[in-house]
């Protein structure tokens, strides 16, 4: 893949320069001396060394998706998977994957044990609409820390910045999901935008737009009072994170849905509509949000 760089510099008499390839005029080679002529009339010469970077520094990495995390069978096939949603690569180096999974069976949600397992390379870029797969643990650039798939756990990417981007969350580990039942993957369908369903394996491949019949991954803890159930008749919101309007499914039209923010101070309340109701939280600030519809709780990120 042909990359654009965007940045030059330039080191002469012990000094670096750095300015944007576009104020270049051209780089002049004369009797083994170099020089670089820029645009506004000025130079830099007898230069000792040249370097090009790309400056991703208008990079929107929310277009950056968790699309499909898989913890069957043995660690060279278990395999992150991530989507670029957008029209422009992405660089993945300082990017993070936090894995985060309670250690025994029945233990509460959330887990408390969050390890990093993945952090990007210079040389790693999910390009535009495209999917990056991270494929068997501890291979070059891959992910290093065990992925199982029948634990309460949340997969959470991040950004260079630290900020998050994505999360999976698994929030049962009861149920048909439970050991000794090993052989299903967490995926996004549709690609990128739609929630986390129970299904085979596919890495390095998209998932479709078909979730007819599969089963939701659960978002909320035990206890809730909502179970794990045919994906037509679960709530699921999407997406999340979520910028401006987050979108509720599933919900019984004239119910109640809350909206607070983590020190339970009620921020909204809103009736759902038929089949989907839209909330708009552009006015929010970033962080982590909490949606209560009924006995559900369902938490958020506002980016």
């Amino acid at each position: 893949m042909a990359q654009t760089f965007q940045m030059i510099t330039v080191s002469a008499d012990g000094e670096e320069t750095t300015c944007a390839v576009s104020s270049v005029q051209k780089i002049v080679f004369d009797n083994n001396t170099m020089t670089v002529e820029m645009k506004a009339g000025n130079k830099v010469t007898d230069i000792t060394r040249i370097s090009y970077a790309q400056d991703f520094s208008g990079i929107d990495y929310s277009k950056l998706k968790l699309n499909e995390v898989s913890g069957v069978g043995d660690d060279s096939q278990k395999f992150y998977e991530l989507y670029n949603t957008g029209d422009v690569d992405i660089p993945l180096k300082d990017c993070q994957i936090y894995y985060n999974a309670n250690s025994n069976a029945g233990d509460a949600f959330p887990p408390n044990d969050e390890r990093l397992t993945w952090t990007g390379l210079a040389n790693q870029i999910a390009e535009a609409g495209k999917l990056f797969s991270l494929i068997g643990r501890n291979n070059q650039g891959s992910f290093t820390t065990g992925l199982t798939p029948e634990r309460i756990l949340i997969i959470t990417l991040k950004d260079p910045e630290g900020n998050v981007i994505d999360q999976c969350n698994r929030a049962e580990d009861t149920g048909i999901y439970a050991t000794p039942d090993r052989t299903k993957s967490f995926s996004r369908i549709p690609d990128g935008t739609g929630p986390f369903y129970f299904t085979t394996p596919t890495p390095d491949a998209l998932n479709g737009t078909d979730a007819t019949d599969l089963l939701l991954v659960p978002q909320t803890p035990q206890g809730t009072g909502i179970k794990s159930q045919k994906a037509e008749s679960s709530i699921f919101i999407f997406p999340n994170p979520v910028k401006e309007n987050i979108t509720v499914n599933g919900v019984k039209k004239d119910a109640i849905i809350n909206l607070y923010d983590l020190s339970g101070e009620l921020l909204q309340t809103v009736p759902a509509q038929e089949k989907s109701t839209n909330i708009n939280v552009s006015s929010l600030q970033q962080g982590v949000y909490v949606l209560q519809i009924g006995k559900q709780i369902i938490k958020f990120i506002k980016q």
